[in-house]
């Protein structure tokens, strides 16, 4: 809908905002969303979810990747033990961290990915 108080105004807004070409896609376009670089496995949700406490360790949080701060969890304990944990909660951790949509599986690549790479 146009608002113009005569017929001149109308027609001088319907040339201004007419079609000025076309646009042809050949090739398909890929997503701005998705990134170019190869992510591994569980590397999205501990960047969407993980991160705000992992990163630095925020209320006793291991670290991402810090051989230091996960081997008191790793110690007796299977990456099962450590879903498990996540699914519930563990100390200033809610379940599922703040991922609810995750599955277990989900997590289960989350964790790997903040592991310690051997």
């Amino acid at each position: 809908m146009l608002y113009a108080s005569n017929e001149t105004q109308q027609q001088e807004i319907q040339l201004r905002i007419q079609p000025i070409g076309q646009v042809s896609v050949q090739n398909e376009v890929k997503s701005k969303n998705k990134t170019t670089r190869d992510e591994e496995p569980g590397q999205e949700i501990y960047e969407r979810y993980c991160v705000v406490c992992h990163k630095d360790g925020l209320a006793g949080a291991p670290r991402f990747r810090n051989e230091q701060d996960w081997k008191p969890r790793l110690t007796g304990r299977t990456l099962d033990d450590l879903v498990a944990s996540s699914l519930k909660g563990l100390n200033a951790m809610p379940a599922k961290g703040t991922c609810i949509k995750c599955n277990e599986d989900d997590l289960k690549a989350a964790i790997s990915y903040m592991l310690p790479k051997s």
